[in-house]
């Protein structure tokens, strides 16, 4: 590098103010996905979701059936500004799975119910003679899921469903201390590339 050449301070100012906004929008993403992989949320420290006793349900999504992944997958980034960045999820039922609540019973959710009760009643395996293969994994597996709708199916209208707490987004210090590094190390290689020139 030329002694007497200046660099030029402000341009390397708007790259790096550029970089920390996309640092901090894809590590956003990246930290609150990896709640699911996880099965639980990191602030200061790591909380694991409570286990659910629903058999629909996996770590990628409260409700399953069909749903699997969508929840962790719909995680991204809405609006990045100078001042703000936005991370969201579209999903109708993220906000109550990250924050946890009840839900009203309405009589077309009695009917989803009843509707996979008959569904999943269909599918459990039987011997020649008509009797259910009892001792097999896929029955054992499908009877579990059969009797959580025919319960959940026979639960009177305007009753509550609770929701547990499973937290994927918020607020984490964990996460800004990742951002503090990577930034830091941003700085770091910015600098020293200005210094060779």
């Amino acid at each position: 590098m030329d002694k007497n050449k200046v660099p030029d301070f402000s341009n390397i100012g708007k790259d790096l103010l550029k970089e920390a906004h996309r640092i901090a929008a894809t590590e956003s993403v990246k930290f609150f996905k990896q709640s699911f992989v996880k099965e639980g949320f990191t602030d200061i420290s790591f909380s694991p979701w409570k286990k659910t006793t629903n058999p629909m349900a996996s770590k990628r999504t409260l409700f399953g059936s069909g749903e699997r992944g969508h929840l962790m997958q719909s995680i991204r980034k809405t609006e990045e500004t100078p001042t703000r960045i936005v991370i969201e999820s579209d999903k109708d039922y993220s906000e109550i799975h990250n924050e946890g609540g009840s839900i009203t019973v309405t009589v077309q959710m009695k009917k989803f119910f009843w509707a996979k009760y008959y569904e999943l009643s269909g599918q459990v395996k039987t011997t020649r003679g008509g009797t259910a293969s009892s001792m097999s994994k896929a029955n054992r597996v499908t009877g579990t899921k059969v009797m959580f709708f025919k319960r959940m199916a026979l639960m009177k209208v305007g009753s509550k469903i609770h929701i547990p707490k499973r937290q994927f987004m918020g607020n984490s210090q964990t996460m800004m201390n990742i951002f503090n590094t990577l930034y830091k190390e941003k700085i770091d290689i910015s600098f020293k590339q200005h210094l060779n020139k």
